[in-house]
């Protein structure tokens, strides 16, 4: 299986190309790295039949070389981030669906599972286990299940569990966390300076949780924590190998975050940032480059054993790892089932209606279909392009327009123009209820200070609702109003619910096809 030292040297590598085809040129490199599997990012898929005719094509491609069946991974974790086309179902974000009930936070994640496995992905980037313990984190929020160890542990086994239920690998994420951080490690090195007793209470209740309950994978964090170690903790030996394998006693395997983000690469080169992770303990390497850094990375790994530098046991370990995992999910043998993407659909935005919810704890409340309610939204792009095909700004304009077709309903852009502006502000002055939606205002001053001027101008009398379609944090911004609406992300099922529930057409979500409740600390499938 691993004839010489470059096949097994692969096996340590998730492959990536780019765009929605593999070029002869990608297949070259594939060939060359031998690796244990692909990931997808957003500009790989395009539709459900496209994804499941390019995972044929890459097992077959493996196949033929004799290769191990390849882990086919995607970051698909429900709101913010997903990496399904329009034409599959991305639910509600975790920290909307963390307060369900596990058997509802079970059957959203097997709602996820099945599109996977129906399109050949085996392995999911998911889920976020980090605590969200700072509002201005700004790459988790909403990623979170919640602000509290038990909220985020008990989520997150449900969700575990609902994807292990379909056959899915599930890896939670990121080790040791990356909760309490105001740096977005795409960007820069985050540094979380808490205690060594805060980090075992706080951002390690969930991954020990994770562990005790069997979870298959863990993704490790471009994060340094000074308690720890000085180095980041996906070149660190103290964190992943004293820490997680020795110490909370980790079988399974450890994926690193994608090694092209600045928290790596502006202090380590591609080559020694490879070697000093493997050093370090990481079973499996991803990255977001194209072909030929990977080559780079995969030659500087091969020179590290030929050289002595890493001893070839550390990988055959990691080989081992993946073929136990292989064989406990049946990787390379499943025939992908067929499934219906409109019954999935009808189930995530039911129950994603029931992530809607006010900060007076009353249920979300109902508006008039009429024109003097005004439904006003901030457009926002998203941090990342690859999640920004959804107009999701259109989405909810159009969801608004089903519901309450009689309501004005206005978009301000990205940067909105003085006559936009003031379009929205004469329509305020005429509402008698008049919604305003933001996103993450408490990130950007402009819709904080257009918000204020639109409550403003509302007369006086009228009902006026804040709807924070992103994370919870920007209640209060905008002044005095009469309610305050939560979606906790802007995912398609997310704004349609909402509108549903505004117009009063939400219906009762029932529980259906689930497997029995688990508690806190199942033992995993």
């Amino acid at each position: 299986m691993y004839p010489d030292i470059p096949s097994l040297v692969g096996q340590w590598i998730m492959f990536r190309f780019m765009g929605p085809e593999l070029q002869a040129s990608d297949i070259d490199a594939f060939k060359r790295i031998r690796p244990c599997g692909v990931l997808y990012f957003g500009d790989n898929l395009t539709s459900f039949d496209q994804i499941r005719a390019l995972s044929a094509q890459l097992q077959e491609l493996a196949r033929v070389e004799g290769m191990p069946p390849l882990y086919i991974a995607a970051d698909q974790e429900g709101g913010i981030v997903t990496r399904f086309p329009p034409d599959m179902i991305t639910v509600a974000s975790a920290m909307g669906i963390g307060p369900l009930p596990d058997e509802l936070i079970r059957e959203n994640a097997r709602l996820t599972a099945r599109q996977l496995l129906a399109v050949g992905i085996n392995t999911n980037f998911a889920p976020t286990i980090d605590i969200n313990s700072n509002p201005h984190n700004p790459v988790i929020r909403t990623r979170s299940f919640g602000e509290n160890a038990n909220i985020v542990s008990r989520a997150g086994l449900a969700t575990v569990a609902g994807m292990i239920d379909e056959g899915v690998i599930p890896t939670v994420k990121h080790f040791p966390g990356h909760g309490n951080t105001h740096i977005d490690s795409h960007h820069g090195l985050p540094v979380i300076e808490a205690s060594l007793g805060e980090i075992h209470t706080i951002e390690l209740a969930p991954f020990k949780a994770a562990i005790a309950a069997g979870v298959p994978g863990i993704m490790t964090a471009h994060i340094r924590f000074p308690a720890l170690d000085d180095l980041p903790a996906t070149l660190s030996r103290r964190i992943l190998t004293g820490l997680l394998r020795e110490e909370l006693g980790f079988e399974g395997v450890i994926f690193t975050d994608s090694m092209t983000m600045e928290a790596i690469t502006r202090g380590w080169g591609i080559g020694e940032s490879s070697i000093m992770a493997k050093q370090a303990g990481v079973d499996v390497l991803e990255s977001s480059e194209p072909a030929e850094g990977l080559l780079a990375r995969h030659a500087a790994l091969v020179e590290a054993v030929e050289s002595g530098r890493l001893s070839l046991e550390i990988f055959q370990a990691t080989a081992n790892r993946l073929d136990e995992l292989r064989q406990r999910f049946g990787i390379g043998r499943a025939t992908p089932a067929e499934i219906h993407l409109e019954e999935i659909r009808e189930r995530a935005v039911s129950i994603a209606q029931q992530t809607i919810r006010s900060a007076s704890g009353l249920a979300v409340p109902v508006v008039p279909n009429s024109a003097n309610t005004v439904v006003i939204q901030f457009a926002r792009l998203r941090n990342l392009e690859v999640v920004d095909r959804f107009d999701l700004p259109s989405v909810l304009e159009h969801a608004i327009a089903a519901q309450l077709p009689a309501a004005t309903m206005i978009t301000l852009s990205c940067e909105p123009t003085d006559e936009e502006i003031e379009g929205a502000v004469v329509a305020s002055s005429g509402a008698t209820t008049l919604i305003v939606c933001t996103r993450d205002a408490i990130q950007h001053e402009y819709q904080r200070r257009i918000g204020q001027r639109l409550v403003s101008a509302a007369p006086v009398g009228t009902h006026i609702i804040h709807v924070n379609l992103r994370g919870p944090y920007d209640v209060g911004l905008l002044g005095n109003v009469d309610e305050t609406v939560f979606t906790y992300g802007d995912a398609v099922v997310s704004l349609r619910a909402l509108a549903m529930k505004l117009a009063g057409s939400a219906t009762h979500v029932r529980v259906t096809n689930v497997p029995d409740k688990i508690d806190s600390k199942p033992n995993l499938p």
